[in-house]
């Protein structure tokens, strides 16, 4: 099971827009993880969307897939913004 941003007081959208900054797809994760960032890939499962952050390497290809055709948007986060979803930050 991944971690998930789920923010109480807004959408997961809206807490994107104002905690992180939206990247392309081919973002090389272990540039991203230096700077104190987590990739977030929010998609679009049909009937809601998730907001999955990517705490390693191996979750973040899992997202960028090119089998799975889901419709996707990902964003960085630094990760002490993402503690309280995700606890293990280093």
């Amino acid at each position: 099971m991944g971690f998930y941003v789920n923010p109480k007081d807004c959408s997961k959208e809206e807490w994107l827009k104002q905690n992180a900054v939206l990247v392309s797809s081919d973002f090389v994760y272990d540039e991203v993880s230096k700077l104190e960032y987590y990739p977030i890939c929010l998609v679009d499962n049909g009937s809601f969307t998730a907001a999955a952050i990517l705490y390693n390497e191996e979750e973040a290809d899992r997202f960028r897939r090119p089998s799975d055709l889901r419709p996707k948007k990902f964003w960085v986060a630094l990760k002490e913004d993402l503690k309280e979803w995700y606890y293990n930050v280093d």
